[in-house]
């Protein structure tokens, strides 16, 4: 049990108790937003930020932290972690089962693979609505593990719905393919041969763009600041 600790919450003091939980305090994000408490924003931009809120209440990543408030932050940012790598574990373990076909396993990828980017533009748009993440380094390893489940993610997809030339035969030519795409190499021996094969592709690649070259950078500037414990009373959790 003690090694748990140190491995997982490291010391009692930082595993305090945010004010509010979970949910409440989404509700409460969206009010600030609503009412312009933080920033004066109007027009689209205001409306991306209330959507952008709103609709992490789709996902289960709040329902996880609202349920555990009451053990601790650091709880929450462990049960958080747990989860990301479960994401990027799921399609492997769909290809060994050889469920990657199964229209039901797509829709839960398709699914997931839309919470990761609706939870990156959501702290790049909604970061002054957040608690500054505890460690940058931290939250830089959790962007390289969501990488990968992006481009697992969009491996199956593309196997799931035989979007490739007759060259992607086994499962490994489907996730070759996908971080080929991830880093826009395009080596030319696999390419999708329909319409809806090349459209997957542009949202492989928009995925690439706002990821990687947004929010790596927006981190990698601030790798080396001290890490931030200390959380602002009337501000909600950030999943990093």
């Amino acid at each position: 049990m003690n090694l748990f600790y140190k491995i997982f919450i490291g010391k009692p003091e930082y595993n305090f108790r945010l004010p509010y939980p979970a949910i409440e305090n989404q509700i409460r994000i969206i009010q600030r937003i609503w009412n312009n408490e933080t920033h004066n924003d109007t027009g689209i931009e205001k409306l991306l930020r209330l959507f952008l809120a709103s609709i992490q209440f789709c996902f289960p990543a709040i329902y996880m932290r609202h349920f555990l408030w009451k053990k601790g932050y650091m709880y929450q940012s462990m049960a958080i972690e747990f989860y990301v790598l479960f994401k990027t574990a799921l399609p492997l373990i769909f290809f060994i089962l050889g469920w990657y076909t199964s229209i039901i396993c797509i829709i839960i990828i398709v699914y997931q693979l839309f919470e990761t980017l609706f939870y990156i533009a959501t702290l790049l748009f909604v970061a002054d609505e957040l608690v500054k993440p505890k460690s940058f380094r931290r939250s830089v390893l959790l962007l390289v593990i969501d990488y990968f489940q992006i481009s697992f993610g969009f491996a199956m997809i593309y196997a799931g719905f035989h979007l490739l030339n007759a060259k992607a035969v086994t499962i490994m030519d489907h996730i070759y393919f996908s971080f080929v795409t991830s880093a826009t190499i395009g080596f030319g021996d696999i390419y999708p041969e329909c319409g809806f094969g090349k459209a997957v592709v542009c949202i492989h690649s928009v995925f690439f763009f706002v990821f990687v070259v947004l929010f790596i950078n927006h981190f990698a500037s601030r790798v080396v600041t001290k890490d931030f414990y200390d959380v602002e009373k009337d501000k909600g959790l950030n999943r990093n």
